[in-house]
């Protein structure tokens, strides 16, 4: 298989999420595209108990409407003060129409007490690629810590708060080229990209 000229497919309809994706994988010559940009589907509701549970969900819907190579992910920002949360349901924090900034200053107000060093935080990215002949899962993981305010104004979602402990500043303030070397998100793709190209 050459997955360069092969179509790739992810069920996300996250714009910033599929942009970032595809500057991850541009130095391996992969491009991917949201299924909803050329078939009528449903989200799928996220009722998997694990980020892997989930991303699993999505791939297979994906690949059962579309018959291509689909990708599900599954992501979340997981802080140890707050027992793990929002984890899961980080996209979903603070309800449905919350929008990201609020979502940020939702979890510094819940952290307002905790000292720096008590504010460690870890982003957690699982991928699911599923096609003809298999499925196989991708993860990546990225520690940090999060910061006492918001901060930056590149990147999307949580990006504003989390530190990133050998710069000291958030994604956010980092930018995309940064950003795109360390991440969670970045870890997993470039792993999924070294199967796409070697091994599937």
């Amino acid at each position: 298989m050459k997955p360069s000229s092969q179509l790739i497919y992810i069920l996300s309809k996250n714009q910033g999420k599929i942009k970032e994706i595809n500057a991850i994988l541009s130095p391996y010559s992969l491009t991917i595209r949201s299924l909803f940009q050329d078939y009528s589907v449903e989200e799928v509701n996220e009722t998997g108990s694990s980020y892997t549970e989930n991303a699993l969900l999505k791939a297979h819907h994906g690949f059962k409407m579309s018959g291509n190579i689909c990708i599900g992910e599954d992501s979340g920002l997981e802080i140890d003060a707050l027992d793990g949360a929002p984890g899961l349901f980080s996209a979903r924090f603070g309800g449905e129409t919350l929008d990201s900034k609020e979502k940020n200053k939702q979890i510094l107000e819940l952290l307002k007490e905790v000292p720096q060093e008590k504010r460690s935080a870890c982003f957690v990215c699982v991928a699911a690629l599923v096609w003809q002949k298999g499925e196989k899962i991708f993860e990546g993981r990225c520690h940090g810590f999060i910061s006492q305010e918001i901060r930056g104004n590149s990147g999307f979602g949580y990006d504003p708060i989390f530190i990133l402990p050998p710069y000291q500043k958030t994604f956010a303030e980092l930018g995309e080229k940064i950003k795109n070397r360390f991440s969670h998100r970045a870890i997993a793709f470039r792993r999924m990209a070294e199967f796409l190209l070697t091994d599937m």
